[in-house]
C-alpha cells in the first residue's frame, strides 16, 4: 500500500521499482517493506537490542532494519 495525504493506493510496482524511482533526498527504505518520505520521520526509536521503530509526525510507527537505521540515522543527523 502506499499511504499519502490523498488517501491509500495499492502499489502496482515492485519496492525495488519505487526505491530506484523516487528521490532518494526525499525517500529511503527503512525495511524491506517499508519506504519513508524523511520529511515524515520525527524521530528513531529503540524498542529493543538493535531493534528500532520510525516514529513519524503523525503518531505512526514503522519497523527500522538494521541496515535503514544506519540510514535514516546519517540523514537525520546531517
Amino acid at each position: 500500500m502506499i499511504y499519502s495525504d490523498k488517501g491509500n493506493f495499492l502499489k502496482q510496482k515492485t519496492m525495488k521499482y519505487f526505491e530506484e524511482n523516487l528521490d532518494p533526498a526525499e525517500f529511503i527504505r527503512i525495511h524491506r517493506s517499508y519506504i519513508v518520505n524523511i520529511t515524515h520521520v520525527k524521530q528513531i526509536q529503540l524498542v529493543e537490542k538493535e531493534s528500532y521503530n520510525a516514529l513519524l509526525h503523525d503518531n505512526i510507527k514503522l519497523p527500522v532494519s538494521k541496515s535503514g537505521y544506519q540510514i535514516l540515522k546519517e540523514i537525520l543527523e546531517k
